[in-house]
C-alpha cells in the first residue's frame, strides 16, 4: 500500500522514530535548562527517574517527521536525493529544543546554536560537491541571517546600553571568547 509514492510502513517507521526523538528532545531541553551536559550518566538517570513524557512534544515530532516523508519522499535507489530529508530530520529536533528552552528560560544556548551552524556547514560542503552555486547560495543565506541578528544585537546594545539579544556573558572575566564558548 502506497501513499504519495511512499510505502505506508515508512510513514509508520518515521512516526516511531519521531516519537523516540521527541522524548530525547525533551531530555535535551531539560538538560540545557539546568545547564548540564547532555551525555552524562548522572543527568540521564535523574531524568529517567523524575521526568514524565512530554506528549505534546512527542506528537509534534511524529507529525513533523510524517510531514517530512510526505513532502520529500524516500529515494531508495539514489541516496543523494534524500539530502533535504536528512537535513530537515536533523534540524527540526534542534529547533524544537531551542523553542522549548527559549519558551521557559528566554535564552537559546550557544552550544545549540553552534551545533546547528556546524551541521549547516556540513550540508553546505555536501551540496557543494554536486553544485557549487547551491553551496554559495547557502553560505550567503547563512551570512545574511547571521548578519541580521548581529545588527540587531549591536544596534540594540548601543541604543539600550545593555545586551539587547544573545551573546550573554559568562561568569568569568567577560572576554569575547567567553561570549562564544558559553
Amino acid at each position: 500500500m502506497y501513499y504519495n509514492d511512499v510505502h505506508i510502513l515508512y510513514y509508520v517507521l518515521f512516526g516511531i522514530v519521531g516519537a523516540l526523538i521527541g522524548q530525547f528532545i525533551d531530555y535535551c531541553s531539560k538538560a540545557f535548562m539546568q545547564e548540564k551536559k547532555i551525555f552524562r550518566k548522572e543527568t540521564f538517570i535523574v531524568y529517567k527517574r523524575e521526568a514524565a513524557p512530554n506528549y505534546i512534544l512527542i506528537i509534534a515530532m511524529i507529525f513533523s517527521y510524517v510531514a517530512l516523508i510526505y513532502k520529500f519522499g524516500i529515494y531508495t535507489e539514489n541516496t543523494i536525493k534524500n539530502i533535504d530529508l536528512i537535513k530537515y530530520m536533523l534540524l527540526i529536533p534542534m529547533l524544537f529544543c531551542a523553542f522549548q528552552v527559549d519558551l521557559k528560560k528566554q535564552i537559546i544556548p550557544n552550544r545549540l546554536n553552534l551545533i546547528m551552524f556546524e551541521i549547516g556547514l556540513i550540508f553546505v560542503a555536501i551540496s557543494g560537491l554536486s553544485n557549487i552555486n547551491i553551496a554559495i547560495n547557502m553560505l550567503l543565506g547563512m551570512l545574511a541571517g547571521a548578519g541580521i541578528f548581529l545588527a540587531i544585537t549591536l544596534i540594540g546594545g548601543l541604543i539600550a546600553g545593555k545586551e539587547a539579544m544573545g551573546l550573554r556573558r559568562c561568569k568569568t572575566n567577560g572576554s569575547f571568547a567567553d561570549y562564544i564558548l558559553d
